[in-house]
Formats: structure tokens, sequence, C-alpha cells
């Protein structure tokens, strides 16, 4: 988990020197496109400061079978993104939901809490998706 400072385009634009001498040296980072030259394509990655690691949470939805779809089939392909698309949005809701319902979400609390208890925070239950 990070916090971006400043991101890539301001870093340039700092004043006193320092956004010239971030250009200067991220000219030498190879471009990642064979067709252009570094000038063309500058990459500069933004300031960042780490933070207390977050609780992450996953999901799985259904999976969907693509074998007997044909990639030129512009309905078949519509009808498979459409599927694929809404359980993704219907995962995240999910998550989003149970994220905010973990007595454990703050990093902190669930440290203390499996310090003392000696196992992993408990996390929500599978039940509370797929609603």
């Amino acid at each position: 988990s990070l916090n971006i400072l400043v991101d890539s385009p301001d870093v340039l634009d700092l004043p006193f020197g320092i956004g010239e001498r971030a250009a200067n040296q991220t000219k030498n980072v190879m471009s990642a496109r064979f067709d252009q030259d570094n000038t063309a394509e500058l990459f500069q990655p933004p300031i960042i400061f780490p933070k207390i690691p977050a609780r992450h949470y996953f999901v799985f939805g259904k999976p969907f079978d693509t074998e007997n779809i044909d990639h030129r089939n512009a309905e078949e392909c519509t009808k498979l993104y459409a599927g694929v698309k809404g359980e993704l949005r219907r995962g995240l809701d999910d998550l989003l939901v149970a994220r905010e319902k973990d007595p454990y979400k703050d990093t902190p609390m669930r440290i203390a809490v499996e310090k003392v208890s000696g196992k992993p925070a408990p996390t929500f239950d599978v039940s509370e998706l797929n609603r």
C-alpha cells in the first residue's frame, strides 16, 4: 500500500531544477516501444511513500466457458463480455460491502487481535457474498 505524494507529470514540473534533474535522469531509461526513442516516451515514476498495509479482499467469480465462442461473432462476444462484466461488478460490489462490515479492516486493531490470539483475524463469511 502506497500514498502517491507527487504524480509522475507533476514531478517534471517541480521547481528549483528538481523537475529538470528528474527528466534528465529518466532520459537514460530505455523506451518500452521499439519504434520510439527515449524523448518521445519519458518514464518518470511518481514520488511515493509507503503506508500501513491495508487488508486486501479477494473473491473469485463464476468461470466462463469460452471454448465454443467464435471470436468473429460480435453477438456472442458481446453476450460473453456482458456476462463477465456483470459477474465482475457483482463480485466487486460484494467485496465493498464485506469490507465495510469487517470489524478487523483497521490494521492496528487487526494486528493487536492477531498478536493476542496467535491466530489470523477472522474475515467475512463466504455466505455474505452473492446476495
